[in-house]
């Protein structure tokens, strides 16, 4: 009679010390990355700043690190904007600008050169303002539920309206 052949057992299994090695660090760690991904999701949304040397500013914040920063005139009316990469790290935020939004003639006009080499820095010292490296302070002022992205060849926005 032929002998049935087992396969040897290949050591896959870890050891009970090794098993509560990865379970402490997962209970670790996805806390950590959980409260990272929830402060750049209380920072989302589309928010009515004030800027030293801006009449009024809107800042749109997507919780995935995208989103925009308009400026504009003290009759309400679009000027310029950017589009922003904007990374939450602890109480420091890290912006970089990409493309550029103006309003020509009443339509909006928008052009991608690229992202900016330098990143703005700025410090988060409550809820409600981040403070530029430099010296600009940002006031977040509250938010706006109706604001709708300017489209490039759309009207351009009035804030006051």
């Amino acid at each position: 009679m032929k002998y049935l052949r087992i396969p040897p057992l290949n050591p896959v299994c870890i050891s009970p010390l090794q098993s509560c090695a990865i379970a402490l660090m997962l209970f670790l760690l996805l806390p950590l990355a959980a409260i990272a991904e929830s402060a750049q999701q209380k920072w989302a949304g589309n928010w009515l700043v004030v800027s030293e040397g801006d009449d009024q500013l809107v800042w749109q914040l997507n919780a995935d690190g995208s989103g925009y920063a308009y400026g504009f005139n003290s009759g309400g009316r679009l000027t310029h904007g950017f589009a922003i990469n904007w990374q939450l790290d602890g109480d420091r935020v890290r912006v970089r600008t990409g493309a550029s939004v103006s309003c020509k003639g009443g339509v909006v006009s928008v052009a991608f050169r690229g992202w900016s080499r330098s990143t703005l820095l700025f410090a988060v010292i409550d809820g409600r303002h981040w403070l530029q490296a430099g010296g600009g302070l940002l006031s977040f002022q509250r938010r706006l539920s109706g604001w709708n992205t300017p489209k490039a060849g759309s009207n351009c926005p009035n804030i006051a309206s």
